[in-house]
């Protein structure tokens, strides 16, 4: 996860893999995710808990990125409103 990021969004349709997989299984792929999110590089021995986490991996890495690029967006606005408030300023 990105340095600062303190949440991520879980959709409603993964209800879906989780109500297909044993209460077991399906703790230990929340505790997967949670421990991807956290940077701590999971890796799992069971093959269906890395097949069911592929499919979620790639949609956290698509929210990362655009929340990366809503992140740099706003900091080149706040850049711009600083410096026509500098500009302001010195007329």
């Amino acid at each position: 996860m990105a340095e600062g990021k303190k949440s991520f969004i879980a959709y409603s349709d993964w209800k879906a893999t989780f109500d297909e997989m044993s209460n077991e299984d399906a703790g230990l792929l929340i505790k997967h995710i949670f421990s991807y999110v956290n940077d701590e590089n999971p890796v799992s021995d069971n093959v269906l808990i890395r097949v069911a986490f592929a499919q979620f991996k790639q949609t956290l890495k698509r929210d990362l990125h655009k929340w990366e690029e809503q992140l740099d967006q706003r900091r080149q606005a706040g850049k711009r409103s600083a410096e026509k408030r500098a500009y302001r300023d010195w007329e």
